[in-house]
């Protein structure tokens, strides 16, 4: 899917007209880099960032939150992770928005290979960034380099979820060092996950609890600029006709787009009928299909919260 990445990548250096000025606030900018797709605007940016092995809620904030930056005009940086980060840039991309991609690998073998389709979207709804040459192995040390980067690129950073040891709070760090707000999402003091940030907002990182909290940071100078919300499907169902499997599966869909075996698990419907349940949804026009056999609510454009 992913095998003529180096041949596509653009390279950009220090010396050109859109080398982003914000990676010039870095005391060890990279001279070069490569990128893939096209580097957006990137004036009204925000970092989120978070854990690799997130709960189901921080993972639908992520990508709530980056799907109404999207829908914002504001450009959403993350690393490509599994979880948050991938949460972040599917948000991004089905809100119709941009998203960079900062790999911490060549384009030879994008990291991680379990999200190599995300990857391929990202190259039509943004871009993949890398300092990294190919060849070059997927090793700890590359992953906190690149996060100076991510840090960089963002008018502000946000972390969503994130344990003590999580390299998420090397990205924080650098924002702060290079006078970047950082904000951080409440976590209960019992679970492990987030005790990176309560430490966080125990050393003045802003509350995140709504993306107004965050997204404010990244508000166009003078007069604000309105982006049109996709327009809402008419009001033409009668979800009362909807069996309770249906209405259960639709409500579950609201957010990120799901594979029907993560509905199963998550619903407790038996596999056969949420087949049967997704496809009579589909002929009513209220999921779409996604990548990677997921289905997702037609109905996203509601409120997250």
């Amino acid at each position: 899917m992913l095998q003529d990445l180096p041949s596509r990548a653009q390279l950009v250096s220090a010396l050109c007209a859109d080398y982003p000025p914000q990676l010039c606030d870095l005391a060890d900018a990279p001279c070069l880099f490569r990128v893939v797709g096209e580097l957006p605007d990137l004036h009204r940016a925000i970092a989120i960032v978070g854990t690799r092995r997130a709960d189901e809620e921080a993972l639908d904030y992520a990508y709530d939150l980056a799907r109404h930056a999207a829908l914002q005009g504001v450009v959403v940086v993350s690393g490509g992770a599994v979880g948050i980060d991938r949460a972040a840039h599917e948000g991004a991309i089905d809100g119709g928005g941009r998203t960079v991609v900062v790999l911490p690998t060549g384009l030879d073998a994008p990291y991680p290979q379990a999200n190599h389709e995300l990857f391929a979207r990202a190259t039509k709804s943004g871009c993949l960034l890398t300092e990294v040459e190919d060849g070059a192995a997927a090793q700890a040390g590359r992953f906190l380099t690149r996060n100076r980067l991510i840090a960089a690129l963002g008018q502000s950073t946000l972390v969503v979820q994130a344990p003590a040891r999580s390299g998420a709070l090397s990205t924080a760090r650098v924002a702060r060092e290079l006078g970047r707000p950082v904000f951080a999402v409440p976590a209960s003091p019992w679970d492990p996950r987030g005790s990176g940030n309560l430490r966080l907002l125990r050393a003045g990182a802003r509350v995140c609890v709504r993306p107004a909290d965050v997204l404010s940071e990244s508000a166009p100078s003078g007069r604000p600029r309105k982006r049109n919300a996709p327009k809402k499907p008419e009001e033409t169902n009668d979800f009362k006709s909807l069996t309770q499997s249906e209405q259960t599966i639709l409500q579950s869909l609201s957010g990120r787009a799901r594979h029907p075996d993560d509905l199963c698990q998550r619903t407790g419907i038996p596999a056969f009928q949420v087949q049967r349940s997704i496809l009579r949804l589909l002929v009513r026009g209220l999921l779409e299909e996604k990548p990677g056999g997921r289905y997702q609510s037609c109905r996203v454009g509601g409120k997250p919260y």
